[in-house]
């Protein structure tokens, strides 16, 4: 008597404890192996970004959430009779003690964030994007951008004309390019600011740095020759008063602590100064 020698399929018997009928269970083969299901990842909610501290990831969430705000376009006089101190990053501004306008409304451009976190910080350039993100991220001012600088949509944006600087009357709409702080002269006009002052919009270099932070590996050849005519252009056209703390020469240099005297500008926490611009 021969065995037929065919491959069988193996199967195991399984008895009821309370004798009921005997069960099947199969036992996977290559036929039939059962995979574990894959589950999709989660879209990853962090960037890997390049700064000047070196590669890391950064929350997007850390941002801020922009539509708690008013969009620009609805700025016009939100701040009527304020005084605006515009922050530049020209390296005169190291010196000064920029602890004692905490309690005033400020705007900050580019960099300044290493130094002080200003009521609004204001750039128009993709490069602050590109290497500033994980400093942006965890800056507390009120962030706003050219709109063709802001890749993922995360802050408040504004348009910038190409052409010459003006004083328009909408806050959105900012003109010419070159530089930030006539932007920022711009729009503190339409935010219904009384007075400018201007600190580190020295127009020049010192001891060989660019900045105050050192030399900036964007600075170009005409960077200097923009600064300059930004700041005739503000000092001939500005309809408000404005007052110099910098080390620039179109107009008398003031000392920040006399000026405030001077003024006497409204106080108010940067929470507060930002409650003004939400919804």
């Amino acid at each position: 008597m021969h065995f037929n020698r065919k491959k069988v399929k193996q199967s195991k018997l399984k008895i009821s404890p309370r004798g009921g009928k005997k069960k099947k269970i199969k036992v996977a083969t290559k036929k039939n192996t059962i995979r574990p299901v894959k589950r999709s990842k989660k879209k990853n909610r962090k960037l890997k970004i390049h700064s000047i501290s070196g590669v890391c990831d950064v929350d997007i969430k850390n941002f801020g959430n922009k539509s708690l705000y008013k969009p620009i376009s609805e700025w016009k006089n939100i701040l009527e009779g304020h005084t605006a101190f515009i922050l530049g990053n020209a390296p005169s501004i190291s010196t000064q003690n920029l602890k004692i306008l905490k309690p005033y409304f400020t705007i900050g451009v580019n960099r300044i964030l290493y130094l002080f976190n200003p009521t609004i910080l204001i750039w128009q350039d993709i490069q602050m994007w590109n290497s500033e993100k994980k400093k942006i991220a965890n800056n507390k001012s009120l962030k706003i951008c050219n709109n063709v600088s802001d890749p993922r949509k995360v802050f408040l944006n504004f348009e910038v004309k190409t052409g010459n600087f003006k004083f328009g009357n909408n806050p959105y709409i900012l003109h010419g390019t070159g530089n930030t702080t006539a932007l920022a002269a711009q729009l503190a006009v339409n935010l219904g600011c009384s007075n400018i002052v201007l600190l580190g919009t020295d127009c020049k270099y010192q001891n060989g740095k660019t900045d105050f932070y050192g030399n900036n590996k964007d600075h170009k050849a005409y960077t200097l020759k923009m600064c300059d005519t930004a700041m005739r252009w503000i000092k001939d056209n500005c309809p408000i008063p404005v007052y110099n703390c910098s080390y620039n020469k179109l107009w008398p240099r003031e000392n920040i602590v006399d000026i405030i005297n001077k003024l006497e500008p409204e106080k108010l926490s940067i929470k507060e100064y930002i409650g003004k611009f939400k919804r």
